[in-house]
């Protein structure tokens, strides 16, 4: 890897972490009101329960499973889009970005659903005195010893049945919107507002379309003994109807802003502190006889272009699309229907 490269992936790898930081508490919420029905009132009255009886700490139970898994699934993400967009006619179309948003979607979906299997059951232990697992590496000794290793796959099938879509709803929805935001009609003039209105819109679209499939996927994980699918159906819809398949929506809709924002922040901070250190330059000194310094219109692009200006002499800049940043980038994933990694793919606006 070149050094511009380890600088921008270090720069992801931060981002995603903070992005994974700022959603996991109300997707601890979410996974809780999913399979708790009639324990708790609400969202807020979830979040103020687990902090009262398990304290702040009870809100990242299970966090260490998608950090683990996090550049496992962007590599089969970014590998399967990137191979689909390239055999498409037009790689900037709407459609494009869905088809390639759904295969990459269903492909991630292998290493998502034990991922999340491992999170879910930590979050749901409440009392930490009587709890089974330890944490999500040791939930996985003890699922493989009691149950087997096909048990680790357990609810797969569900979890592409609602990233497939949601991807590609999350792309198709996002290219969209951003399009529209445009003051002229292009990218490159949005502003970081509009990029985390677009971002966090997206996810929200791609939630309401999907969010049934996440109910009964989370439901099946968390059971020993149901047997099929449609078994949760039936039992989820004998509690209080075609409600109980949308309980918890309102925690994963506000749960899109805050990690696409935490997002932003630290690919911000983090280039503006290699830029005050010097890092960033040096850098990008090293590359620049092969490689283009691109930036975006967020503000961290903004800031850099002021301090890189100062010193060395203007290159050749363009705007990155979506593809391009997807194609090109291997750490950063969008706030669709995984329910373990929240960072949008344009929080990182270099290249």
């Amino acid at each position: 890897m070149s050094n511009e490269n380890c600088v921008h992936f270090g720069a992801g790898v931060f981002a995603g972490a903070a992005g994974v930081l700022a959603g996991h508490p109300l997707d601890t919420v979410k996974v809780r009101l999913q399979t708790q029905t009639g324990v708790y009132r609400g969202t807020w009255h979830c979040l103020m329960m687990i902090v009262k009886k398990e304290h702040v700490k009870g809100l990242y139970k299970g966090m260490s499973s998608p950090l683990a898994s996090l550049t496992l699934i962007n590599a089969i993400v970014f590998g399967v889009h990137g191979n689909v967009v390239k055999k498409m006619n037009n790689e900037q179309s709407i459609l494009t970005h869905f088809a390639a948003g759904a295969a990459a979607g269903a492909a991630q979906g292998v290493v998502a659903a034990p991922t999340e299997l491992l999170k879910l059951r930590i979050q749901l232990q409440a009392d930490d005195a009587h709890a089974k697992y330890k944490s999500p590496f040791h939930c996985m000794k003890t699922i493989v010893h009691e149950q087997g290793w096909r048990f680790l796959g357990r609810g797969m099938l569900a979890t592409q049945l609602r990233d497939c879509p949601a991807f590609g709803i999350y792309f198709a929805s996002y290219e969209y919107m951003a399009r529209k935001m445009s003051k002229d009609g292009s990218m490159e003039a949005l502003t970081s507002t509009q990029l985390l209105l677009a971002g966090g819109g997206a996810g929200m679209l791609s939630w309401l379309f999907n969010y049934p499939t996440d109910v009964v996927k989370t439901r099946f994980q968390a059971s020993d003994t149901a047997k099929s699918y449609a078994e949760i159906i039936r039992l989820t819809y004998a509690e209080r109807g075609l409600r109980t398949f949308f309980v918890g929506l309102g925690s994963t809709l506000l749960r899109a802003f805050p990690s696409n924002a935490a997002t932003f922040f630290t690919v911000e901070w983090t280039y503006r502190l290699l830029l005050d250190f010097k890092i960033l330059d040096k850098a990008l000194d090293l590359e620049s006889h092969s490689h283009k310094y691109t930036a975006g219109s967020s503000t961290n692009a903004i800031v850099a272009n002021e301090h890189h200006h100062q010193h060395h002499p203007p290159r050749n800049e363009r705007y990155v699309s979506v593809y391009d940043l997807w194609n090109r980038n291997s750490f950063l994933l969008p706030e669709a229907g995984s329910t373990n990694i929240d960072p949008m793919i344009h929080g990182c606006r270099f290249l």
